[in-house]
């Protein structure tokens, strides 16, 4: 008769053996899976890469296409017609005022400038004092509007005048019972206008008589992006933080500014408030002093806050979140966003942005700065105490951007200081839809520690 304990010892090793086979073939599997979702990452990464490269090629060309193509030969080669308007203004300049100034550089200027603008447009040969004001306001405010984060979510109106009253919608018209054969009763919808009053922002930007035509081709390419950045910042910046307060201003708290100040601070005092001082200084109801960190397990500081535009809060497709870059990398680690399991392909994991949160975009930008506890730009801004967040939210269609003059360039030498002058500016307004939204269609969440 079998001995038992050697039967059991025998069961228990083919039970053994049953149990480790299939835990190393589900090990094995887990293995896999990990490599599948790998895989599937990087599929997905690449996927999002190649969309974005074709995206960007599609935007290029739509801009080549619009601005006439580039010269291809020559000393302008490269040169768009933008470009090729600026080399123009610096050329006039310097020819209404040629003294001290070598004439075989500047005919052999001229002759180059000529022969490039024949190249791409018969009827654009001369001084190219005719394209600076035509095209600074197209291509290179296209490029301005491209790179703005903040301006280019509100509605533009081109201002015919100064100021300019904006006929709004209708009210709301009164519905009645129908009776057969008789007239229904009459409404009279209330009408209304908003006017938009454009102020001027201008920069000066001198450099001394060593230009010359070669330096002129050299530069092009830096001065211009550092126009369109320049421009865009600034829209952005007043946007969202122009305050027309000199002392206690939001930007400058405990500071006195004026427009005069030399250290990039006059700008906020345009001529209009901003988004983030309604909420701050004129409906502080639309403020929420948050006191505390960024909730990561979910996406409630954002949704809160939201709640707080009531009706104008419904539609994410009105909507925007803006936030500064520390929250922005903090809010990648929010749980609900970060995984593909609860968020998809758009993951944080994935892709190392934020798309949407509950459908609505999140932009981040550089003028979105830090405060203090109270939600103000304590001065000087890198002050201590400017370590907190904030998120704003808006609905982007309660609001006007406004332009008067849109960007434009000149340029003119004087002789006193033997300089060469380039001049920037633009007229720019601001204004809410309604009073109404003006102090509704706006939130922030601040103090966010």
């Amino acid at each position: 008769m079998p001995n038992v304990e050697e039967l059991i010892k025998a069961e228990f090793g083919e039970m053994r053996t049953f149990v480790d086979g299939r835990y190393n073939a589900m090990e094995q599997r887990v293995v896999l899976m990990g490599e599948e979702n790998q895989r599937l990452a990087d599929s997905l990464r690449e996927i999002q890469e190649r969309q974005r490269q074709r995206d960007r090629a599609a935007l290029l060309r739509e801009i080549s296409n619009t601005q006439g193509g580039v010269v291809l030969e020559g000393k302008y080669r490269g040169m768009t017609r933008l470009d090729l308007a600026i080399a123009g203004s610096l050329l006039k300049s310097h020819e209404k005022d040629s003294s001290n100034i070598d004439m075989r550089m500047l005919k052999s200027w001229r002759d180059n400038f000529d022969s490039a603008s024949r190249a791409l447009d018969d009827t654009t040969g001369g001084s190219g004092d005719e394209l600076v004001p035509t095209l600074e306001a197209s291509e290179l405010w296209r490029d301005v509007h491209l790179m703005t984060a903040i301006a280019n979510l509100f509605r533009t109106v081109e201002m015919p005048s100064n100021p300019f009253d904006i006929p709004l919608d209708l009210g709301d018209v009164n519905w009645y019972p129908g009776t057969a054969n008789v007239a229904a009763t009459s409404s009279d919808p209330a009408t209304a206008k908003r006017t938009l009053t454009a102020h001027e922002l201008a920069a000066n930007v001198q450099w001394s008589y060593n230009l010359d035509e070669d330096a002129v081709i050299a530069m092009m390419p830096a001065l211009r992006e550092l126009l369109v950045r320049n421009a865009a910042e600034v829209l952005d910046d007043v946007v969202l933080n122009a305050d027309t307060t000199l002392t206690n201003n939001i930007n400058a708290d405990g500071a006195t500014i004026a427009a005069s100040d030399t250290d990039g601070v006059a700008q906020w005092l345009v001529g209009f408030d901003g988004l983030r001082h309604i909420p701050l200084v004129d409906n502080t109801g639309q403020g929420n002093d948050h006191n505390a960190a960024l909730t990561l397990t979910s996406m409630a500081d954002f949704t809160e806050i939201r709640g707080f535009l009531g009706k104008y809060g419904v539609r994410p497709s009105e909507l925007a979140y803006i936030v500064d870059i520390p929250l922005y990398i903090q809010a990648m680690a929010i749980s609900d966003i970060l995984t593909l399991d609860k968020y998809g392909p758009q993951a944080t994991v994935l892709t190392g942005e934020i798309g949407k949160i509950g459908g609505v975009p999140v932009i981040v930008s550089e003028v979105m700065r830090e405060t203090d506890d109270d939600g103000l730009v304590t001065d000087p801004v890198g002050a201590a105490g400017n370590d907190n967040s904030g998120i704003l939210i808006v609905n982007r269609t309660q609001y006007y951007k406004g332009f008067k003059r849109e960007l434009m360039i000149e340029s003119e030498r004087d002789i006193q200081k033997r300089q060469t002058i380039m001049v920037a500016s633009m007229r720019v307004a601001f204004e809410g839809r309604t009073a109404n939204a003006s102090d509704s269609a706006v939130a922030l969440q601040f103090n966010i520690t």
